[in-house]
């Protein structure tokens, strides 16, 4: 066992060599990586993985999308994938993802010997543009693949490029999302017969506890937000205090943030699973843009527009809603008691996954078991491209059998420069990862 884990080790960091110089910041990875969705560097680094996948065997495949599918060549109806993504958050770290593709290469490539023996194939996805921070949608490719997407997600831009240039940038077909044309089709959904993704916890909670592994039990759906006021510009010393003097933009949204920060502990007394996250205050670049309002406010100036963002996070899909309802009523309450006009946009809905797969979950900490690994049973707080295929239904209505594993990172850091999971770690994740991608395909 040791033996494996190190040899594992030293392919991967072999691998991680070689990403490391694609979408780099400097002449370090701590100085941080950006491979955007749809972008040169994102290509690359999946067509790196292609390189390894195509000279070990294994057969790729692009979609209309650009996901990249690679399989084990052996021609059997049914399919255990094993997924994640390499795009990263702008300045971000090289393991949200990452990690889980090279660690799924791996776990495949051990399990090269067996491949013909195997009654299931195997498969490694990379989904494209999982995360939401470049375009304002999450989870772009794997959505697209099923036909998921709202068409209008096309016309956001990062850098003033829409997410529609971007796509045929890379030479593939927008119109998949424009039209909600799944790339793939009824037949090759019905033949998943599992679906599993690795990634870094990005979160403190194994490394803290000296738990080298996760196994998941359930993802946080998510509900975004965003929040424009509209108050009234004027003197900011000649406009006597009070509200029935002043329509303050500022004032009301900072209300507004309190309000929904107190609601938020109290449902975390009632004892409800939430995280909520003013993560944008008037300072969105490509919004701002559109939106040059914001450039209006000044010093001296009673604030005559403000707008921020609101990230709703909950494993229970019954509360999810409920809580938006709520915090919306709150807005517009303390809109109306503040003396402006407030609008909101709901930017992104995805539905959590209360429960993943319970067989594959039993499979996983078999897998633990058997290699004598350490785990503990645990929540997902962050979304996955695993969330939307457990949403995917099969012909018989059945969701396609999805389950994860975390690994610890350094300090619980993502989407952050400073982010970093040892070799080591994501070896042995790999091991776990092989263990039961064999019992799923045997």
């Amino acid at each position: 066992m040791p033996r494996l884990i190190e040899s594992t080790k030293q392919r991967i960091e072999e691998i991680f060599s070689q990403l490391e110089k694609i979408g780099n910041l400097g002449a370090s990875r701590e100085e941080g990586f950006t491979r955007a969705a749809w972008s040169n560097e994102e290509t690359r680094g999946m067509e790196l993985i292609q390189r390894i996948a195509e000279k070990a065997g294994m057969r790729a495949s692009w979609d209309g999308i650009g996901n990249l599918f690679l399989s084990t060549p052996v021609g059997a109806p049914e399919t255990v994938q094993v997924g994640s993504h390499l795009d990263t958050v702008p300045h971000g770290g090289n393991y949200d993802g990452a990690a889980g593709i090279v660690a799924g290469l791996d776990a495949i490539l051990q399990l090269r010997p067996m491949w013909e023996k195997l009654k299931r194939r195997l498969e490694l996805v990379i989904w494209r543009g999982e995360e939401s921070a470049c375009y304002g949608a999450v989870c772009k490719g794997s959505q697209a693949a099923f036909g998921l997407n709202d068409p209008s997600i096309l016309s956001r831009t990062y850098l003033g490029q829409t997410l529609e240039e971007a796509i045929r940038s890379q030479g593939f077909d927008p119109s998949y999302i424009q039209e909600r044309r799944p790339t793939v089709d009824q037949a090759r959904i019905d033949s998943i017969a599992a679906h599993l993704e690795l990634h870094i916890e990005q979160a403190k909670r194994l490394e803290t506890d000296g738990i080298p592994i996760g196994v998941v039990t359930s993802i946080r759906g998510t509900i975004r937000l965003r929040v424009l006021i509209f108050g009234e510009a004027n003197h900011s010393g000649g406009t006597p205090m009070g509200i029935r003097y002043r329509k303050d933009a500022n004032l009301a949204m900072a209300y507004m943030q309190v309000a929904l920060h107190e609601e938020c502990t109290y449902a975390l007394e009632k004892g409800f699973d939430i995280v909520q996250t003013v993560g944008v205050i008037n300072a969105d670049e490509d919004y701002n843009k559109k939106n040059p309002q914001v450039w209006e406010n000044a010093l001296t100036k009673v604030s005559p527009f403000g707008y921020f963002t609101l990230d709703v996070r909950s494993n229970d899909p019954r509360f999810l809603p409920n809580y938006i309802k709520t915090a919306e009523e709150i807005i517009r309450k303390k809109a109306e008691r503040y003396n402006v006009n407030v609008q909101i946009e709901r930017l992104l809905s995805l539905d959590p996954v209360e429960r993943l797969d319970p067989s594959v979950q039993g499979v996983l900490e078999s897998a633990c078991r058997d290699l004598k690994i350490p785990y503990l049973v645990m929540p997902s707080g962050a979304l996955h491209d695993a969330a939307v295929v457990a949403g995917v239904r099969k012909s018989n209505g059945s969701p396609i059998p999805v389950g994860m594993l975390f690994i610890p990172c350094k300090d619980g850091i993502s989407h952050n420069p400073a982010e970093y999971a040892s070799a080591q770690d994501i070896a042995r994740g790999a091991v776990v990862l092989s263990n039961a991608l064999y019992r799923l395909a045997r």
